[in-house]
């Protein structure tokens, strides 16, 4: 039983008990592979062969009529041959073919009537040949023809009518060639297709209305060619358009709403293109578009629009930009699904604060090779499933030290190759380094010193407060473009702290500060003194006292001693949280108005009642008098 099973299972690979040609191995299901020194159609059994497979022989001529013996002969394979030269009939006598195959020979030529008595055929392949040019009438008799393919090929023109007849047609692929233009018409009677390839030409203008009878097209592809312009709504009359390639090309510019009315377009491609700028209008509603690639342009800035329309975004690749500069606040603004986005190797100095703050799901961002020389504090505040962030190769001389604290999923970090500047200013990021030395995935390859010279290459991880030579105690967060106060006495006011500040002199946002201490120990014993930055210098001017009040921007700093340690503590400004603590603060006060309210009207009616009782009490004393000296008098 085991023996017939594997029998079974093995019989297709048997070979037929007829005789086969010598250099053909020959199947039970009808198939005939045939390779080696065979210089023409084998005489292979007509009854039994379905399919024929001639790879790497030395036919070099097509016979007139050479498969007419073969009347179930259905489907041909002629590949990687010699074969140069088909006589005019070579594929009349067998109507009933469904597939020819005719890929990496040396055919140049093809007979104009050919093909005419193969109104069956389905799939027709001439790619990887050396085919100059088309006659009108090639596919004049394939009818029922779906897929057509002439890439790789040195075509350099086609007539407008050679596609006429292919009502069928779903797959016409014409990559690879050399065809400078495309006659206006010259897909308008393909009204089935569904998937068109262009690319790899020498196409250099498309007409406008070309693909306008294309209403079932998916996919599209025009890269590798060198296209200078495009006419205004070229792909208007494309809405099942799935992909669509323009990558590759001589586009400077590109009309305004070229990509309106493609509401189902997946993935869009546009890099490699001497793009100089963007129109304000240029996309239209896109909201099932998951990958969008623009690299490789001559682009200063994007409209701050540009991606407003493309909602289920997954994918976009900004990157190797060399003149882009800036990117405007709300670019993405309206990108909840993205998951990877790369920014690398622009020409980037700063990012805006809230540019990635809608980007909540955010997985993959990639930042290398710009020239950041810091980022702001809260820039990564949304990103809370950001896994992999690069920063290597920038000019980052400062991060803040809980510029992380959010990105709660991230596992990946780069930041190699960049300027750290070795001041107390550095300290926090390199104590959160030191915490989390998994995360960072390039510690060995330099994450280090810049400046000063002393300190150059020397690990950010094991720096020291000593090395830094910042005195006993600092501020581990450094207060940056903020006012600073000189000398700020215990007893001053906010208002009095502000007027009597200075400017930090550097370039990069304050970071929010969380609760902070530093132990009393650390500071100098003959008073109570704290180190605050001031430019590039520390202050430790014996007029601080155990309570200052400091003026950092927006926001509001204190600190108390309690028990032998300074507490600093701040508010945001802005945010849910300094919402929620100004809501709180109004409920307290209205609490404590009410309070005080009751407590006096209380007080009121307690007097009130004090007062009628001891009216009460002092009536009843004179009663009992009066009754006491009248029984007196009786006695009497």
């Amino acid at each position: 039983m085991w023996f017939t099973f594997i029998l079974l299972q093995l019989l297709p690979q048997l070979t037929l008990s007829t005789p086969c040609p010598s250099g053909c191995v020959c199947h039970i299901r009808g198939s005939a592979t045939c390779i080696g020194n065979i210089t023409e159609i084998p005489p292979l059994d007509p009854t039994t062969t379905f399919l024929l497979w001639l790879n790497d022989t030395n036919i070099k001529v097509l016979k007139d009529r050479s498969f007419q013996s073969f009347s179930l002969l259905q489907r041909l394979m002629i590949t990687h041959n010699t074969l140069d030269t088909i006589q005019p009939e070579a594929f009349h006598g067998a109507p009933q073919f469904q597939s020819i195959k005719m890929s990496s020979n040396a055919l140049s030529v093809f007979p104009p009537k050919v093909f005419s008595e193969q109104s069956n055929l389905e799939q027709l392949q001439l790619d990887d040949n050396q085919i100059v040019s088309i006659s009108s009438e090639l596919f004049k008799g394939l009818v029922n023809l779906t897929e057509l393919n002439l890439s790789k090929n040195r075509i350099a023109q086609l007539d407008a009518d050679v596609f006429q007849n292919l009502t069928k047609l779903i797959f016409l692929n014409l990559a690879g060639n050399q065809l400078r233009n495309l006659p206006r018409t010259l897909f308008h009677n393909l009204r089935q297709l569904k998937s068109l390839a262009l690319s790899s030409n020498q196409l250099e203008t498309l007409e406008s209305g070309s693909f306008d009878h294309l209403s079932k097209l998916l996919l599209l592809t025009l890269q590798k060619n060198h296209i200078r312009e495009i006419p205004p709504r070229l792909f208007w009359h494309l809405p099942s358009l799935l992909t669509l390639s323009m990558s590759g090309n001589q586009l400077r510019y590109i009309p305004a709403e070229s990509f309106y009315y493609l509401p189902n377009l997946t993935k869009l491609t546009l890099y490699k293109n001497p793009l100089i700028s963007l129109p304000d209008q240029l996309m239209g509603n896109m909201p099932r578009l998951q990958e969008l690639t623009l690299y490789e342009t001559n682009l200063v800035t994007v409209p701050w629009n540009l991606f407003a329309n493309m909602t289920n975004l997954q994918f976009l690749n900004l990157h190797l930009n060399d003149n882009l500069t800036s990117l405007p606040k709300d670019l993405f603004c309206c990108l909840p699904n993205l998951k990877k986005l790369s920014l690398r190797h622009n020409n980037l100095r700063a990012l805006d604060p809230e540019l990635f703050s809608t980007l909540t799901s955010l997985q993959i961002l990639i930042l290398n090779g710009n020239k950041f020389e810091s980022l702001p504090a809260t820039i990564f505040r949304n990103t809370s499933r950001l896994e992999t962030l690069d920063l290597n190769g920038n000019h980052l001389g400062y991060l803040s030290g809980d510029v992380f604290v959010h990105t709660r999923a991230l596992n990946v970090l780069s930041l190699s190759g960049n300027k750290w500047k070795c001041d107390c200013s550095i300290m926090g990021i390199a104590e959160w380094i030191r915490d989390n030395p998994r995360i960072i995935n390039d510690l060995d390859k330099g994450v280090a010193c810049y400046e000063p010279y002393h300190l150059q290459n020397h690990p950010l991880q094991t720096l020291t407060y000593e090395e830094l030579q910042c005195g006993r105690s600092v501020f581990q967060t450094t207060f940056m473009t903020s006012s600073i106060p000189t000398e700020v006495p215990a007893t001053s006011s906010l208002q009095s702290s502000s007027a009597s500040s200075t400017k930090a002199a550097t370039s990069t946002e304050p970071s929010t500060l969380s609760t902070f201490a530093t132990t009393a120990s650390l500071f100098p014993p003959t008073s109570d003194r704290i180190y605050i930055k001031q430019g590039n210098y520390y202050n430790n001017d014996p007029v601080f006292y155990s309570t200052i009040v400091l003026d950092n921007g927006p926001e509001i700093v204190h600190n108390n001693h309690y028990n032998g340690w300074v507490y600093l503590w701040t508010v945001p400004s802005t945010g849910p949280y300094s919402g929620f603590m100004m809501a709180l603060y109004i409920v307290l006060l209205v609490t404590g108005v009410v309070l005080i309210v009751a407590t006096w009207y209380a007080l009121y009616r307690l007097h009130k009642v004090m007062w009628v009782l001891g009216r009460v009490t002092m009536g009843d004393n004179q009663r009992i008098m009066a009754r006491r000296v009248r029984s007196f008098k009786v006695k009497l």
